[in-house]
């Protein structure tokens, strides 16, 4: 299909077609599965109780900062004292940090299956909970 007076280069050329790409918009790769639709509810479907579970273990490590809270200004009233700003910025960023965590493991875990989100929520529940006991070690 060349024209005597076009350059090889700048000719148009034919595509065989067995190198077509078909009507449809997705190329099928041989080999490749795709995660259907189905698959990808029932991954979703068993991240709810996992996020459940771990969401509990980080309200225990909330309730246990609240508690410190509590105890602490109890302790220091029946002393007839108050806390410093160190005491509350220690016992804020114990309360802050459950929550903040569990968040950012959500986040993090939140498209990958159910045993990666678990493995996430429990290294940021080991984070919590170090930070947690750094933290009611700096105040005692």
């Amino acid at each position: 299909m060349s024209f005597p007076d076009e350059d090889r280069v700048t000719a148009p050329v034919e595509i065989p077609a067995e190198f077509r790409q078909r009507r449809s918009a997705s190329v099928e790769v041989a080999g490749a599965a795709l995660p259907s639709a189905r698959s990808s509810k029932k991954r979703d479907v068993a991240s709810i109780p996992i996020a459940i579970v771990f969401g509990l273990a980080f309200g225990w490590d909330l309730f246990e900062a609240l508690s410190n809270l509590v105890g602490l200004m109890n302790y220091a009233a029946a002393a007839g004292y108050r806390l410093n700003s160190f005491a509350w910025i220690v016992l804020g960023t114990a309360i802050v940090m459950p929550p903040l965590c569990y968040a950012i493991a959500l986040w993090v875990g939140r498209r990958r299956g159910p045993a990666r989100l678990a493995v996430v929520l429990f290294a940021a529940l080991g984070v919590s909970a170090c930070a947690s006991l750094t933290l009611e070690a700096l105040v005692r």
